[in-house]
């Protein structure tokens, strides 16, 4: 028994938290980012271009991993489609929204208020999906998470914003929809090769945006570019860890650690930034949130003792 658990510790536990931290990292990263390349809150195409840098290199990476892998990385005709849809929610949308969005929000709200693309996704699966109903386990999950939001804006207008946090939120849900568009167009294809893809385009599309809007960096140092680079292997590093995990043990298993997502974002957003988490308000926020999120994506031992260990 302690060598199984040992096994497990090694095989999901530390590559599961390793990916939640990693992704937890982004929001301050970002913010930070802002900072280190001179990048105003209130130059929004700024903001697009520096996440096409971050998306568009990612995208080569996980193409490279792919290949490296022995994956095929040139897509058929019948999967331009896929990645297009794949694309739209969870690269342009998703990250239009994001980008400017955290640059009029702290990183500790950035990531408590992203972790609720769970819960969109679980409403988007049962709103266009006959086998992926809600439950009481998964209403009560929304709700949790949807209450840590409430929390936060609490404060009125002080508390929530529609630049920052509104368009976080907005954010959320286009990747709860790109969950479900994932889902939809996933199966049968290499997972690699349509993100490596829908990356890169979502990268390209930032870009060009960004580009003829007139943004730019303000400055480029070598710290700024150390940053970047961690934010392309972030991407890539994370979603092939991720990805991995889900073809060795039950989605439930995996998923349940989606809980320390806003966690790690709030800690390191404390860390990095010197965001001040100790506040009722942020911590109960992040107590419903995370909760919420565990508690959605719990699947007792009995139901998933028939799948891959």
């Amino acid at each position: 028994m302690k060598e199984q658990t040992t096994e497990l510790v090694r095989r999901l536990y530390m590559p599961a938290v390793l990916c939640t931290a990693l992704w937890g990292s982004a929001a301050p990263c970002i913010k930070k980012g802002y900072e280190l390349f001179a990048i105003a809150s209130d130059a929004p195409f700024s903001q697009l271009y520096f996440a096409g840098w971050r998306f568009a290199l990612a995208g080569l990476l996980v193409l490279l991993v792919a290949r490296i892998k022995g994956h095929r990385i040139v897509p058929l005709r019948s999967e331009w489609k896929p990645i297009f849809w794949i694309c739209l929610f969870q690269s342009m949308i998703q990250y239009v929204c994001y980008y400017i969005g955290l640059s009029g929000t702290t990183g500790t709200k950035g990531a408590v208020l992203s972790g609720t693309q769970t819960f969109f996704a679980l409403i988007c699966a049962h709103l266009f999906l006959q086998n992926d109903k809600m439950n009481r386990q998964k209403v009560i999950g929304c709700l949790c998470g949807f209450a840590g939001v409430l929390v936060l804006g609490l404060g009125g207008l002080n508390g929530f914003n529609l630049h920052g946090d509104g368009l976080v939120l907005l954010s959320a849900v286009s990747a709860g929809a790109g969950a479900l568009v994932s889902r939809i167009y996933t199966p049968g294809r290499d997972p690699m090769l349509l993100t490596g893809w829908q990356l890169l385009m979502g990268g390209v599309f930032l870009l060009a945006v960004g580009l003829l809007g007139g943004g730019r960096l303000g400055r480029v140092t070598p710290v700024g570019v150390l940053l970047l680079a961690y934010m392309v292997v972030l991407s890539a590093a994370a979603f092939t860890i991720w990805t991995a995990l889900l073809g060795k043990f039950p989605v439930g298993k995996v998923s349940l650690f989606c809980f320390l997502i806003p966690v790690f974002g709030a800690l390191i957003s404390a860390i990095v930034l010197g965001e001040q988490i100790l506040t009722l308000r942020n911590l109960s926020a992040l107590v419903l949130v995370s909760g919420g999120i565990a508690i959605a994506n719990y699947v007792h031992e009995s139901k998933t003792e028939g799948g891959q260990a």
